[in-house]
This record gives structure tokens, C-alpha cells and sequence, in this order.
């Protein structure tokens, strides 16, 4: 997880404003920002590397589509980021956040989606146990799955779903953890009342590597098996729950000495106690394979650097809406990983503390600005990661027709 708190962060968060734009059945929505920061440590050097610092602008623009037709929907939604650096010019980037899908439902019991995702990001600049990479390294991923539920009105629901995903990087220090990944699940959900729903079922994973690691002559696999369960529980009209476990096990080829056997799972807690404020809470527990795909926030994004044996995360998060036109937004989050070199055993960890604050105030319908502060800081130890320190301030402006 890449936890500078980047603007392809933020940008996400536009894409998340578009479904303002759809709850009023407008069928599309177009937006440019620019924003202005200054980081402390862009680069995630180490305390004793000196931390230099730099000032980055980042252009972002977005757009989507949102077309129902009879029972189905199809939307699309893009955002694309264009960074530059002061300094550093040599980390200049384009990015982009792209999804696209149809949701449809027949006149008798069967419904589904099909979903696609497509992300292009700069990296983390210095991932431990591999070496610092001396440009910008572009990582890119496609997530595509197809979703079929039996028992769109009826209490007790069939689920099963097929999906792939790919992940590559620009440079070649990262070659060896390029990789495919096809995943299927099978469930079955019982719906107790109106307001608790609860779910079983299983799911299996295979993940094959694109290239050897150092030192070895051919490219690793990994197989994971999991049986989960799962409740979705609306206790009041201003409180969610949603919580899943799981129970497998994670097997690799070569690499055995990473091999996890053990509970793993989410638990998502979002309230709005009055009509100006809204409080999420976020616990999760996987695989780091699996951790930076976890959409436990709707305005998260896809990392797929986390090279962990596992990672703990827990975020805390707050809107405040002090007038109709001014918005702050706060949140607090902590991350613990464990790494183990699956050939030799070595074995790390690193903890990680950010905070973050801004605000927001819609000038009219179209424009709107804002500033935002965050802190990250990370200790390490052992094989797998490195410390640093990092602040960030920033400022942009907003234009949206939608």
C-alpha cells in the first residue's frame, strides 16, 4: 500500500463525486483539477538519507457515463492524472483510474454484474527487499469479474462469481513480482430480516509470477483456498455493518517459506449519526497480495506493491459538513505488515501511521477549492521494508459540470 497519501488518492475520491451526479439522473459528468503540494520526503528516503523535499503539481481530469436502460445499467468512469515535480523531474508520471460495468437483472429471480477496473500509477519510490529503482516505475493493473446471483427477491440467494486480474511494472528490478490471477467464488446468502443478511460459501485463488525471482531458474505459482462467512447488518437507517472471514490457506511452489495457513477477513463500520456527520471505521486482514485490492472505502485505490506475508489495517474516517457549501474531512489510519523471504526465511516488519485533514468549500455548482495536510511515518525492521517520514500540503481548485 502505497501510503503517501498520493493524488491518484484524491482523484479517486472524483470519481466518487460522480455518483452524486448519477443519484440525479444525469447521464454524464466532466471535471478538471489542479492541485499544488509541497512533500517533505517524496522519495520515502530513509530518516538518515536527508528527506529531500519537493513541490509536485498534479492536472486531473475525469469524466463518466451512467446510461440505465429497462432493467440493466451501464457506466463508465475515467479519471487521468498528469504529475510533475520541481526537482525530481526524472519522477514525472501520467496516470489514470479507469472502471467500467453493466448491472442487469431479469423479470424473474436471476441478477449479476460484470465489472472492469484498469489503474496506472507511479509506485512507492524504495520498496525493501528490493532494489531502489533510480526512475519512475509505472505500475499497471486490469481487474475484470462477473457476478451472477439466483434469488433476486426471495430470502435464500446463490452467488458465484469468476474473475482475473494482471499487474506489470515499467522496470525491471520488479520483473519477478509481475503476476496473473484468476479467482472464483461459490456462496450462498439467507436473508433473517430486513435487516441482517448472512452468507457462507468458498473461494479459490491461483497466482502465477511473469519472471524467476533472483536466484532461481523459474517463475513461482501460489493456490489459496479459503471458506468464508459473511453478515451485512443494518442495525438503524444511519448505521451499516458489513464483516467477512476467512479461513484458508495460502501455498506457494518455490517460495514455501511464505506459505500462510490462518483467519483472515474485514470488517466495515460506516454511521452518520446526525445529517452533517458520517463516520466510517475500516479492520482488515490479508495477504499483502490481496490487501491493496481490498475496496473497503469507496474512494480508495489499487496498489499492488505490497509485498507482505500480511498486513493489518485499520483506518478511521470523517465528513463534516459545516454549512451547505463547506466540508471537512479528517482521518486516521495504522498499518502493520510481517514479511518473510519465502526462499531463505528471513523475516521484518513495519508499522504505519498517517493522519490527514482538509477542506472543502463549493463556491458554486461548478467550482470548488480546498487544502488538505497528512502525515505518514513508518518504522521497520528486519528484512522487507525501510523507515521514513513524510508531510505533505497542498491546495487545488475544482471545476465540475455534471
Amino acid at each position: 500500500m502505497h501510503i503517501r497519501l498520493s493524488v491518484l488518492a484524491a482523484a479517486a475520491g472524483l470519481i466518487l463525486c460522480s455518483s452524486a451526479a448519477f443519484a440525479q439522473d444525469r447521464p454524464w459528468y466532466v471535471g478538471l483539477t489542479q492541485d499544488f503540494a509541497r512533500e517533505s520526503n517524496p522519495l520515502e528516503l530513509p530518516p538518515s538519507s536527508g528527506e529531500p523535499s519537493d513541490d509536485i503539481s498534479t492536472t486531473t481530469l475525469r469524466g463518466g457515463l451512467n446510461l440505465p436502460f429497462g432493467r440493466q445499467r451501464a457506466y463508465a468512469d475515467a479519471v487521468l492524472i498528469y504529475e510533475r515535480y520541481k526537482e525530481f523531474s526524472e519522477r514525472n508520471n501520467s496516470g489514470y483510474v479507469i472502471g467500467a460495468g453493466l448491472d442487469w437483472e431479469t423479470a424473474e429471480r436471476l441478477s449479476g454484474n460484470v465489472k472492469f477496473n484498469a489503474n496506472q500509477q507511479q509506485t512507492p519510490f524504495i520498496i525493501g527487499g528490493i532494489a531502489p529503482v533510480t526512475v519512475s516505475n509505472t505500475e499497471r493493473s486490469e481487474d475484470l469479474n462477473a457476478r451472477v446471483r439466483l434469488g433476486l427477491i426471495t430470502a435464500l440467494g446463490f452467488d458465484a462469481s469468476l474473475g482475473t486480474r494482471q499487474v506489470s511494472f515499467s522496470e525491471p528490478e520488479f520483473a519477478s513480482q509481475e503476476y496473473k490471477q484468476d479467482i472464483a467464488t461459490l456462496g450462498i446468502s439467507y436473508r433473517t430480516s430486513g435487516i441482517l443478511s448472512l452468507g457462507a460459501g468458498f473461494r479459490g485463488a491461483r497466482t502465477r509470477f511473469g519472471s524467476a525471482a533472483p536466484g532461481q531458474t523459474e517463475p513461482d505459482q501460489s493456490d489459496r483456498q479459503d471458506f468464508y462467512i459473511a453478515a451485512d447488518w443494518v442495525p438503524t437507517g444511519a448505521s451499516t455493518v458489513t464483516a467477512r472471514l476467512y479461513f484458508g490457506k495460502i501455498e506457494y511452489k518455490l517460495a514455501t517459506a511464505a506459505d500462510f495457513e490462518g483467519v483472515t477477513g474485514s470488517l466495515v463500520w460506516a454511521w452518520q449519526p446526525t445529517g452533517q456527520l458520517n463516520l466510517r471505521t475500516a479492520l482488515s486482514r490479508d495477504s499483502g497480495l490481496d490487501s491493496g485490492y481490498l475496496r473497503l472505502d469507496e474512494s480508495a485505490t489499487v496498489s499492488a506493491t505490497d509485498f507482505s506475508q500480511l498486513t493489518n489495517r485499520l483506518t478511521l474516517g470523517a465528513d463534516y459538513l459545516i454549512t451547505g457549501k463547506v466540508t471537512l474531512t479528517g482521518g486516521l489510519g495504522y498499518e502493520k505488515r510481517d514479511f518473510v523471504n519465502g526462499f531463505n526465511g528471513a523475516t521484518g516488519n513495519d508499522d504505519t501511521r498517517t493522519v490527514f485533514l482538509g477542506a472543502r468549500w463549493a463556491a458554486t455548482r461548478t467550482l470548488a477549492v480546498g487544502c488538505n495536510a497528512s502525515r505518514a511515518s513508518r518504522s521497520a525492521s528486519g528484512f522487507g521494508s525501510s523507515a521514513y517520514d513524510n508531510d505533505r500540503f497542498g491546495c487545488f481548485g475544482q471545476i465540475a459540470l455534471d
